[in-house]
């Protein structure tokens, strides 16, 4: 089987919460969903699914199951496309919540007591929201089955973030080989130059395997990068890194060429 394309009409039911990794009681969330959260939304369906635990051991290391897909769903990306939410000048707003929360598991024995001011404390947490705003969010999968199964995405982000899916199209994800392309959907900033469009730019991440390396320390942020993050559809000159792809309906992704290999 070739490499298929699954395009989702989802929306979100109150906006969203993807918190910025390497933060502790700060925690300020990204502007867009990045690629890993879009895989994990799928993660969660396809563990249910299949019956998979939550963790596997592999070469003495233990792994989030999410990273058992990183070959069969080999991209994500998602497209602003709500004009009641998105600005041209100003695109998304990210705002932050104070809370009060529990931090006695990170306090020393001697101040944890019945009454001790050092239980509880102040965290301003990230979201974005944008009740019932719609967005495409598209996967390059090689399995006919994660296909179908984006039908059950629940979430994108935090588990709060809830979503529903209003439409799937699954077909083909054909080539593309054309100097200029006019696109919705974001992609990293080594792929290709803007030459017109508005558009914002975002430090994502792609799915990697380190990312779900679980109890050892790695750097998280090792693996974050540039993106560009349409506003409105812009017209992109693809680098040579970089291969383009059509969704089911004709829009243009781009790709890091390696991911695909076209």
């Amino acid at each position: 089987m070739g490499l298929l394309a699954v395009r989702a009409v989802i929306e979100f039911h109150w906006g969203y919460s993807v918190k910025r990794p390497v933060f502790s009681a700060a925690q300020p969330a990204h502007i867009v969903p990045p690629p890993k959260p879009l895989l994990g939304a799928f993660a969660r369906v396809i563990a249910s699914v299949r019956r998979w635990p939550e963790a596997f051991i592999e070469e003495d290391a233990l792994y989030s199951t999410a990273a058992r897909l990183l070959d069969e769903i080999l991209w994500a990306a998602l497209a602003l496309i709500d004009e009641r939410f998105i600005s041209p000048l100003l695109g998304l707003v990210e705002t932050r919540d104070v809370i009060r929360a529990l931090i006695a598991p990170y306090q020393r024995r001697n101040n944890i007591y019945p009454g001790s001011p050092f239980l509880f404390g102040i965290q301003p947490h990230g979201k974005v929201y944008a009740p019932s705003m719609r967005a495409l969010a598209t996967f390059l999968v090689r399995s006919e089955e994660a296909a179908y199964l984006a039908y059950a995405l629940q979430c994108m982000g935090s588990r709060e973030s809830i979503i529903s899916v209003y439409e799937i199209e699954v077909g083909e994800a054909r080539p593309l080989r054309q100097s200029e392309v006019e696109t919705l959907y974001y992609f990293p900033a080594r792929l290709g130059s803007v030459e017109r469009g508005a558009f914002m730019r975002e430090l994502l991440s792609a799915p990697n395997k380190d990312h779900y390396l679980l109890g050892r320390v790695h750097d998280v942020a090792a693996n974050w990068e540039e993106y560009i993050v349409p506003l409105e559809p812009v017209s992109v000159a693809p680098s040579p890194r970089a291969a383009v792809v059509a969704d089911p309906a004709g829009t243009p992704l781009i790709v890091p060429r390696d991911v695909v290999r076209l």
